[in-house]
C-alpha cells in the first residue's frame, strides 16, 4: 500500500478471533504495515489514542483486561454511545479515562453508588465498573455488597492484584495470608476475602473468576456478564510485578504468568468456600454463578411505574399530581432559573439534613428542575453547626458545591457565626428569630420567624424545620408550594402535622411579603431584589 491509496478499513473482512486466516491482524503479510495494523486493531475505536501511552507498568495485567473488555463489547455489539465506564481510584481506576465512551473517574470507593444513581436516571445506558480490589473491596466494600444484594443492573470487572499498588504496594482485603507487602514486611496475618463466595452470598446474578492469562475465556465471560440482567461480577487475577510480585519472590511479570499457567485449574463444582486463594497456591477459575433473579430496576418499577421522571413532563400537565397537592389548579409557570445556590444551616437535631433533602426532591422530582443536595454534618449529632447545600438550575449542574449562597437560611447561632459569610451580593437571609442574634448589618435585611415557638405551640418541636421550609418557600419562591407539599407527603410519618407546620410557615411568609409590598421571587429576575422594607 502506498501513501496515495486511501485506507478503508470497511473493505477488509476482519475478525479479531484467534484463528486468523493470514496473520495476527487478518492482514496479508505483504500488506502488514503500521497503518493497516493500527486501523484494524480491535481496540482502536474504543480507546482515546490522544491519552496514550498509558501509565501502567510493564508486565501489568490491566492492559490485557482492557483488551478482553473491548473485544467483549465488540462481540456483544454494544452501541459506543450507550456505554458508560465508571471507575474509582487506583491503577485500574485509570481505565475509564482511556475509553472512548462516556466515563466517570469517581472518588475512592464510590464507583458503585455513582453507577447505581446513574443507572436509575439513565436506564438506557450499559454501565460497566472497571476498578481494582483496593477500590472496590476495601473502602468501596460496603457499596459493593449492597449493589449485589439489590441486584443492580451493572457489570463489575474487578482487577485483583492483591495490594494497593498505585500508592506503593500496601496490603489490602485480598492480600494472601503470609504475603509480604509494604505494610506487612513479615507477612500478612489477616485472612483475605474470597470474592466469588462473597458476591454469591450477597446475591449477584453472575460471578466468574479468570486470570490475565486467560484472555479468550475472560473475553467470553465479560461478554456474558454484559448481557446478564442484574449485577454481574468478574474477578481478574492480575500480575503486579512492580510491587506485589517482586516482594513475593516473583522475579518479573513472566514469572507471575508462568505461575498462573501452572497453578490455574478449572472449577468443577466444589463449594465456593473451597476456592479461596493462597500465596503460590492453586487458582480456581471459572463461572461460578449464572442465575436469573429479579433486578433492582424491575422491582423499582413495581412500586414506581413512571421511573425515571421525564424531565419534559411538567406538573401542570399531570392531573394526578395536581390532585395530590389538593389544589385543583395547575401551578404558575416557572420562571427561568440559571443557577440558584441555597444553604440551610443549623444545629444537629434540628432536621437540617431532612429540610435540604425535601427541598432538593421538590425541585428535582416535582418541579422538574436540575438539583443537587450536599449534606454536611457537624462534629456532634446533637448540637454543633451543620448545613445542607442545595443547587437548583434549569441547566445541568456541572459544579455541585455552594460557594456563595443566594439564599441563606439560619436556624442556630453557631451556624450563623460559621456560615454567615461568604454569600452572594443581595443574598436573601432568613433566620429563626429567637435562636439567632443577627449582626447589625444583617438585622435590617433579614427575614425572621419564631419557628421554634410555633413548633412548641403545635406540640412537637420536630416540625420546627417544616415551619422554616414553609416560610422560606413563600419568601423566595425557589420551589413551588405544590412541589413541597408532595415531597412532605412522602415522608411517611407525622405527615399531617408536618403539612400543617409547612402551611403555617408558608402563610406567614406570604403575609410578610404582602406587608412589605413585594412580589414573590417567581416574578423577580434576581433574588437580590427580594429584601424587606425598612
Amino acid at each position: 500500500m502506498n501513501d496515495s491509496e486511501e485506507l478503508n478499513v470497511n473493505q477488509v473482512d476482519f475478525d479479531h478471533d484467534c484463528d486468523q486466516r493470514y496473520s495476527l491482524f487478518g492482514v496479508p503479510p505483504d500488506e502488514r504495515d503500521e497503518a493497516w495494523i493500527k486501523a484494524l486493531h480491535p481496540t482502536r475505536r474504543w480507546l482515546r489514542e490522544d491519552r496514550l501511552p498509558h501509565i501502567w507498568c510493564g508486565g501489568c495485567g490491566i492492559g490485557s483486561v482492557v483488551n478482553s473488555f473491548v473485544a467483549a463489547m465488540e462481540d456483544v455489539g454494544l452501541d459506543q454511545n450507550k456505554v458508560c465506564v465508571v471507575s474509582g481510584i487506583g491503577c485500574t481506576g485509570r481505565v475509564s479515562g482511556y475509553m472512548k465512551t462516556d466515563g466517570f473517574h469517581t472518588t475512592h470507593g464510590r464507583a458503585v453508588p455513582f453507577a447505581i444513581g446513574l443507572g436509575l436516571a439513565r436506564p438506557d445506558l450499559k454501565l460497566v465498573i472497571v476498578s481494582g480490589d483496593g477500590d472496590l473491596v476495601a473502602i468501596g466494600g460496603n457499596h459493593l455488597i449492597h449493589a449485589a444484594r439489590r441486584n443492580a443492573d451493572m457489570t463489575v470487572i474487578c482487577v485483583n492484584n492483591f495490594n494497593y499498588s498505585m500508592t506503593g504496594g500496601q496490603h489490602g482485603p485480598t492480600t494472601h495470608l503470609t504475603a509480604r507487602t509494604k505494610t506487612t514486611p513479615k507477612g500478612a496475618v489477616e485472612y483475605p476475602f474470597n470474592l466469588p463466595l462473597l458476591m454469591k452470598a450477597c446475591g449477584a446474578s453472575y460471578v466468574a473468576r479468570w486470570t490475565a492469562l486467560e484472555l479468550v475465556r475472560l473475553r467470553h465471560s465479560i461478554a456474558e456478564a454484559l448481557q446478564k440482567p442484574g449485577f454481574s461480577f468478574v474477578e481478574v487475577i492480575s500480575p503486579c510485578p512492580t510491587n506485589y510480585g517482586g516482594r513475593n519472590q516473583f522475579k518479573d511479570a513472566k514469572a507471575e504468568m508462568e505461575y498462573f499457567r501452572e497453578k490455574t485449574v478449572m472449577w468443577e463444582g466444589e463449594p465456593l468456600e473451597e476456592i479461596g486463594l493462597e500465596l503460590r497456591g492453586e487458582i480456581v477459575i471459572g463461572k461460578f454463578v449464572d442465575t436469573e433473579r429479579e433486578t433492582f430496576r424491575e422491582r423499582l418499577l413495581k412500586y414506581w411505574p413512571a421511573w425515571p421522571p421525564n424531565p419534559g413532563r411538567s406538573t401542570a400537565a399531570n392531573p394526578s399530581a395536581r390532585q395530590e397537592t389538593g389544589q385543583g389548579q395547575p401551578p404558575a409557570e416557572k420562571r427561568p432559573l440559571d443557577r440558584l445556590e441555597v444553604r440551610i444551616a443549623g444545629a444537629g437535631g434540628q432536621g437540617i439534613m431532612l429540610a435540604g433533602s425535601l427541598l432538593g426532591e421538590a425541585a428535582a422530582v416535582h418541579d422538574q428542575r436540575h438539583a443537587v443536595t450536599l449534606p454536611s454534618y457537624g462534629p456532634e449529632s446533637r448540637g454543633g453547626a451543620s448545613k445542607t447545600d442545595i443547587v437548583i438550575s434549569d441547566q445541568p449542574i456541572e459544579y455541585p458545591r455552594v460557594s456563595r449562597p443566594n439564599i441563606l437560611v439560619i436556624a442556630f447561632q453557631e451556624a450563623y457565626d460559621t456560615f454567615k459569610q461568604p454569600r452572594a451580593a443581595g443574598c436573601v437571609l432568613i433566620a429563626e428569630e429567637d435562636l439567632v442574634r443577627l449582626d447589625d448589618e444583617d438585622r435590617n435585611v433579614a427575614w425572621t420567624i419564631p419557628a421554634l415557638e410555633w413548633a412548641r405551640e403545635m406540640g412537637d418541636e420536630r416540625v420546627f424545620n417544616m415551619i422554616l421550609l414553609g416560610f422560606t418557600t413563600a419568601i423566595t419562591g425557589l420551589v413551588s408550594p405544590e412541589a413541597m407539599r408532595m415531597a412532605i407527603r412522602k415522608l411517611g410519618r407525622l405527615v399531617e402535622k408536618n403539612l400543617a407546620a409547612f402551611e403555617r410557615g408558608y402563610q406567614y411568609g406570604l403575609d410578610k411579603v404582602q406587608s412589605s409590598k413585594l412580589t414573590n421571587l417567581q416574578s423577580q429576575p434576581e433574588t437580590g431584589n427580594l429584601k424587606p422594607e425598612t
